[in-house]
């Protein structure tokens, strides 16, 4: 690669990353769940706000792959930060059921047009320089930058959330107006001829095809979506978990930002284990489980630790297989069948986000996190004695499972 090239490349990385901190510099992040129980909600009614949140997302995601496979996905990032603002001054606003609810559905909007689009932006920028096999380790890395930005989100927060939840909010919804920003400065990339040469319809036919006609493309979707739903929507409850278990508002977000920095390493480092045969992390997962079933029996506020090793350790799964997955699918439908995947996974979302809350309060919050640690022990325990006839993209050794 050419000098110039290669400072082309670093430019637009360090845009990528630049983006992906911005994205999650969100200072009502680490403290919306106590936000709800201070304004009084129920846990049924909270669990219901975030379900509004991943039904919209699941609902918009493969119409939003489609899009993105047509239009300029550049505009398609920017506008969906834009949502995601109005639903923060929704809060701002009407700090009540309906207006959460309001909020999580912008919300879900921004998620939809995001995650996939985000994805196939970043891997077919990669593929015009011949640069796609470094996608594990530059996701990783972006999803680092994440981590970071909820860190720092979190560390200002925790400053901030003396003054009321009034002022986070309203730096929340500057935050989302410089994350428009960036992607307008997102390089163009070109088009694959097949996406343009099909319809709508025609388009959305063959990424639904080729997601469901592939085992192994099956196959990843299928455990992507839920190493996703139970290392990611289990975590919109984390806070509440610190706040029942002791903790202060403040102490909970430090917690979150704790989360985040064991996010961001481990989505650092997750390229280095990307060759490791999936049994690995089909124990990993049954692992995590235990360390959720430890910590809800515990219920103190020493127990977070084991939370925050929780959703490091999945977030290497996370970031392994989403690169597998990239690796396993075409360009032309490459957002489509991201945006697929991204789909199965807000389908398991909202089931677990719609059974969690009328399952603690039916119980309470320990016993369905009790419940759910043992769910997730059972699932890696399935996956463990599965037998598959082949590897999966991207995993080293060749040999089959069993």
């Amino acid at each position: 690669m050419l000098a110039g090239e290669r400072r082309e490349v670093n430019a637009f990385l360090a845009k990528v990353y630049g983006f992906k901190f911005l994205d999650a510099f969100i200072l009502i992040y680490p403290l919306y769940a106590v936000m709800f129980v201070d304004a009084g909600l129920s846990a049924s009614q909270i669990g219901l706000t975030l379900a509004v949140w991943s039904v919209t997302a699941f609902a918009l995601e493969i119409p939003a792959g489609v899009l993105a496979d047509r239009w300029p996905r550049r505009a398609i990032l920017s506008a969906a930060q834009l949502a995601r603002a109005a639903g923060f001054a929704a809060w701002l606003m009407w700090p009540t059921f309906w207006g959460f609810l309001a909020g999580f559905l912008l919300w879900g909007v921004k998620s939809a047009f995001t995650s996939g689009t985000f994805e196939a932006l970043v891997y077919d920028a990669l593929k015009a320089e011949g640069r796609e096999g470094d996608y594990t380790r530059i996701a990783g890395r972006a999803e680092a930058m994440q981590f970071v930005g909820i860190l720092a989100a979190s560390a200002a927060t925790a400053a901030l959330i003396g003054f009321g939840y009034r002022p986070v909010l309203m730096a929340s919804i500057a935050g989302c107006g410089l994350a428009a920003l960036v992607p307008l400065t997102f390089p163009r990339v070109a088009r694959a001829r097949a996406a343009g040469d099909r319809s709508y319809f025609s388009h959305l036919k063959l990424g639904l095809r080729q997601a469901a006609g592939d085992r192994v493309v099956l196959d990843l979707i299928v455990f992507i979506a839920l190493a996703l739903t139970f290392g990611g929507a289990l975590e919109e409850f984390w806070a509440i978990f610190a706040i029942k278990a002791g903790l202060t508002r403040a102490g909970v977000a430090l917690f979150i930002a704790a989360i985040a920095a064991a996010q961001a390493a481990a989505s650092a480092l997750a390229h280095r284990t990307a060759g490791a045969n999936r049994r690995w992390f089909y124990g990993a997962f049954a692992f995590n489980g235990g360390l959720l079933i430890l910590a809800a029996a515990l219920f103190r506020p020493a127990s977070v630790i084991l939370l925050v090793a929780f959703s490091g350790a999945f977030k290497v799964i996370d970031v392994v297989f989403e690169a597998r997955l990239q690796h396993a699918i075409p360009s032309e439908s490459r957002a489509t069948i991201a945006s697929v995947k991204a789909f199965a996974v807000e389908l398991a979302v909202t089931a677990l986000l719609l059974s969690f809350g009328p399952l603690a309060q039916a119980t309470s919050y320990r016993g369905a996190f009790l419940i759910f640690g043992g769910l997730i022990v059972a699932l890696g325990a399935a996956y463990l004695a599965r037998r598959v006839p082949s590897p999966l993209a991207g995993e080293g050794g060749g040999e089959a499972d069993g």
